[in-house]
């Protein structure tokens, strides 16, 4: 399978759960489990794994930055090359409480 239709496939699915289609207010990160779990159905019935590299605040708005930023890896021995995945958490809440309201965001290369 090329690597462009394997990342059109988790597109697809996560569009049509709609998890980075609105904004999240929890303290628990209930979206992003949201979006992985849309994201690993779609990886594990192709027989690929999803690997996570690591985490990091970002961005200049106070200590926590504007954003966290999860990088993940996608393998399959179909696939030619890995897939570089990218979850955005782009903060959207207070300027008391940066973090009290998030949105998604997913890139995939």
């Amino acid at each position: 399978m090329q690597k462009r239709t394997f990342t059109n496939r988790i597109y697809k699915a996560v569009e049509k759960s709609r998890s980075t289609s609105h904004i999240y207010r929890d303290t628990d990160w209930r979206g992003l489990s949201f979006l992985l779990s849309d994201i690993n159905g779609v990886v594990e019935n192709l027989g690929a794994t999803l690997t996570f590299i690591s985490s990091d605040y970002e961005g200049v708005l106070g200590e926590c930055g504007h954003r966290k930023v999860y990088r993940y890896t996608i393998s399959s021995e179909e696939l030619k090359a890995d897939i570089d995945v990218q979850i955005i958490a782009a903060f959207c809440g207070t300027m008391a409480d940066p973090m009290g309201a998030y949105d998604l965001t997913l890139l995939m290369n």
